[in-house]
């Protein structure tokens, strides 16, 4: 028996003793080694720790400063940057062609995507394969041609929510255009997804709530958890209670208006019925939420911003050049013929990108060169849309908003090259001309006949706050004053 606990005992002692956890920290350290010296990126410039580690980056997206640090890290070592082991920045324009716009689609997405699927299923957004995206993007994509979308149908629904936005911010002394921009671009969306069953929530308390619910959360930290393991993030969003409250409620009303019959002609819904047999009701209800969940935050959050700096007063010349070429235009005229009013809309998309994270890519298994520059196959690639809509050279005081930039002559090749808001290649936005409406209907509206000013209620910080891909105004609150041009006799004092 003596004989037998000693024989045990040794074994015991080796496993719980100092020298299992040395030889674990020499094998963690060779292969660390092991990286620093053959990582067939490693010659690329970038932060020492990069060669080994991915832990920069993830803390730096975890405390919501990814884009600033990469924009620092570009600033610092140039176009192209390694952020970790298996992973490069680009900020150049021959970048964004090679990996989003190559032959066959651009370079394969990564798994990253699949955190966004509607109801387990696979869809525009998520389709990691280039002929499954293909087929989807067929479906609908005449639905969201230019020509589609300046229909005049489809205008007049646009207009309707703008006249409904308009009337509920001047009602009182101020309004909050956070709040009313998300309920804007949610009716929108929804018109062109269901008209004539879409939202009104800009008037309506229900759907206003839903708004709410809908927006008013952080899923930074959540969604960066589940990108490095999913049971992370449901541990986390159990412990925190940070999943987003107003999913159902939208899910509920995808449903109901799927189902229903009766269509506008210009409808998503019109034309995903017609594909009975080939789509399901459940895998279209995840077509019309993912179109919803796109269309929402990003419009509103680049309206919201570019709104606040017409507002003040730094803008006021610009804000009278731009309100005397859109009252020289009837709303229901060609708005997007109007050259300041594009140039104040470009801008804002430079300034305010809707997604200000980098949208990640897998070189290709045979390897590729990107920028100049061969990488192996399965290195993670991305070019940083806040960076390059930074070029100093190409955009000169690349941090101050100048709209006239855009009406120069000189340099426009350059500039359009870095016109990256709505990505580029097979994978842009499907939804980049409705937004564009939107936003130049609503512009045309407010500044054909009122100033705006920020309210005297307004304290809160409008600096960008990082989500997961995308960036909003941090407080999530914009109060700004309508003075209405007939009453003002055409002028805003902006001492007030």
């Amino acid at each position: 028996m003596g004989l037998l606990k000693s024989s045990t005992a040794l074994p015991l002692a080796i496993i719980n003793g100092p020298l299992p956890v040395a030889i674990i920290l020499l094998c963690v350290a060779a292969f660390l080694l092991y990286r620093f010296i053959t990582s067939p990126i490693n010659k690329l410039a970038g932060p020492w720790h990069t060669k080994l580690t991915s832990l920069g980056l993830i803390y730096h997206e975890w405390i919501g400063m990814k884009r600033l640090w990469l924009h620092g890290l570009h600033q610092k070592y140039g176009p192209i940057v390694r952020v970790a082991p298996n992973q490069v920045s680009f900020t150049s324009a021959t970048s964004i062609k090679e990996i989003y716009a190559s032959a066959g689609g651009g370079f394969p997405k990564t798994e990253v995507y699949l955190m966004f699927k509607q109801g387990g299923y696979i869809n525009l957004f998520t389709a990691l394969d280039h002929e499954e995206h293909s087929r989807k993007k067929r479906i609908f994509a005449d639905r969201y041609s230019n020509s589609a979308i300046l229909k005049p149908k489809v205008l007049a629904a646009i207009r309707d929510r703008a006249r409904a936005f308009v009337k509920e911010c001047t009602k009182g002394p101020d309004a909050d255009i956070y709040l009313y921009l998300h309920c804007y671009a949610l009716d929108c969306v929804s018109s062109l997804l269901f008209h004539p069953y879409n939202t009104r929530s800009i008037e309506a308390g229900e759907e206003n709530e839903m708004v709410q619910l809908l927006t008013y959360h952080d899923t930074r930290k959540a969604l960066l958890l589940e990108s490095l393991w999913p049971p992370l993030e449901k541990a986390y969003s159990f412990l925190t209670g940070t999943k987003p409250k107003g999913g159902h409620k939208i899910d509920q009303f995808a449903w109901s208006a799927m189902q229903k019959t009766g269509y506008s002609d210009f409808t998503l819904a019109d034309r995903l019925r017609a594909q009975k047999g080939k789509l399901s009701l459940p895998e279209m209800v995840a077509e019309s939420l993912d179109h919803i969940g796109a269309g929402i935050a990003t419009t509103a959050d680049t309206l919201c911003s570019l709104m606040w700096e017409l507002s003040l007063p730094r803008n006021a010349d610009r804000v009278k050049r731009l309100r005397e070429e859109v009252q020289s235009m009837p709303e229901d005229g060609p708005v997007d013929s109007l050259p300041y009013l594009e140039a104040v809309m470009k801008e804002g998309l430079r300034c305010f990108t809707p997604g200000t994270l980098p949208f990640p890519r897998y070189v290709p298994a045979r390897g590729a060169s990107v920028d100049g520059v061969f990488l192996p196959g399965g290195t993670v690639v991305s070019a940083a849309p806040y960076s390059v809509h930074r070029d100093p050279v190409v955009f000169p005081n690349p941090d101050d908003f100048i709209p006239e930039r855009w009406l120069e002559e000189e340099g426009s090749i350059e500039r359009n090259k870095l016109s990256f808001w709505f990505l580029a290649g097979a994978h842009t936005c499907i939804g980049k001309y409705l937004a564009l409406a939107e936003m130049r209907t609503l512009l045309h509206m407010v500044y054909s006949n009122y100033w705006t000013r920020p309210s005297n209620n307004m304290h809160a910080c409008m600096e960008m706050d990082d989500q997961f891909l995308t960036s909003r105004p941090k407080d999530m609150l914009c109060l700004l004053t309508f003075e209405n041009l007939e009453k003002s006799g055409g002028y805003l004092d902006r001492s007030r």
